[in-house]
């Protein structure tokens, strides 16, 4: 049976596209390709792992791969998947995207106003979700994992020193995996994927997104798949760029988070100066 060797468990909005692109495109590392995010461990779990495996290589092919994995960026919020992962996969790795919390949930804002035909204000948008905030305590969602395994076992990326330094971002991937970084494509990660936008057609692409979800629910994902690769969501949501967030209530929103920053820092040993400033 072909299961992962890795995990990326969160957090969404924060360079999860970004690193499974950048994954797919070193040649010992098999990602899936029938679906992005499988969200086995949360969703899907009661399918059995007959189901799951059918994402992986086969296995007389496992042994031409050094790393097998998936990215579910919501694995990290649900309760129940620390202990699903811990039972299943014992000996896993995870990678966890870490991204200023308010960043994160403007881009996740931006995201709404790309799918779900969303026109209000951030404010507003906030007002009306606070848990768009609250899922930037991360250390609350951490701690859960960190009882069921080692923390050597989790590899933390920021966002903001991910994409200011590529270079040492794919040597960390390397050092973990267990891959050679040198057999990363030099321009594997080279850009950022998978901004926000406000679409031109925003009707459009509205329907997009729910006749995907319906095909997806009806067995026919090979036909989204296939959507995806052609450009077709791309051209769909395609319009102009989401406007930067206002710098005085993102400082105003960040004050929240202070302590947060301090935990982070202690659980995983990452340097979030870039956060403060």
């Amino acid at each position: 049976m072909t299961l992962p060797t890795f995990l990326g468990v969160g957090v969404p909005r924060a360079g999860t596209t970004w690193l499974h692109t950048c994954l797919t495109s070193h040649p010992d590392v098999y990602m899936p390709v029938r679906r992005k995010e499988i969200r086995f461990f949360d969703r899907h779990f009661e399918q059995g792992l007959e189901w799951y495996e059918e994402f992986f290589c086969p296995d007389d092919e496992a042994a031409s791969y050094r790393a097998i994995g998936e990215i579910s960026p919501q694995y990290l919020y649900d309760e129940e998947c620390p202990a699903r992962i811990a039972s299943t996969l014992p000996d896993v790795k995870l990678l966890l995207m870490l991204r200023h919390p308010v960043d994160r949930a403007y881009s996740n804002y931006g995201f709404t106003v790309q799918r779900a035909k969303y026109r209000g204000s951030f404010e507003e948008f906030v007002e009306a979700r606070p848990s768009v905030l609250e899922r930037g305590f991360y250390s609350r969602y951490l701690k859960r994992f960190l009882e069921r395994f080692e923390r050597e076992r989790i590899l933390a990326l920021v966002f903001e020193e991910t994409f200011a330094d590529l270079d040492a971002t794919r040597e960390k991937l390397a050092a973990f995996l267990g891959i050679a970084a040198a057999r990363f494509p030099s321009d594997a990660g080279a850009s950022q994927v998978n901004p926000s936008s406000v679409p031109s057609h925003g009707a459009v692409s509205g329907l997009a997104v729910k006749t995907g979800r319906r095909l997806r629910r009806l067995g026919l994902e090979p036909v989204v798949d296939v959507a995806r690769r052609l450009g077709i969501q791309k051209v769909i949501a395609r319009g102009k760029p989401l406007p930067r967030i206002d710098p005085e209530l993102r400082a105003e929103l960040s004050k929240a988070y202070e302590n947060e920053f301090d935990e982070l820092e202690r659980l995983m040993g990452v340097d979030l100066a870039r956060w403060r400033t």
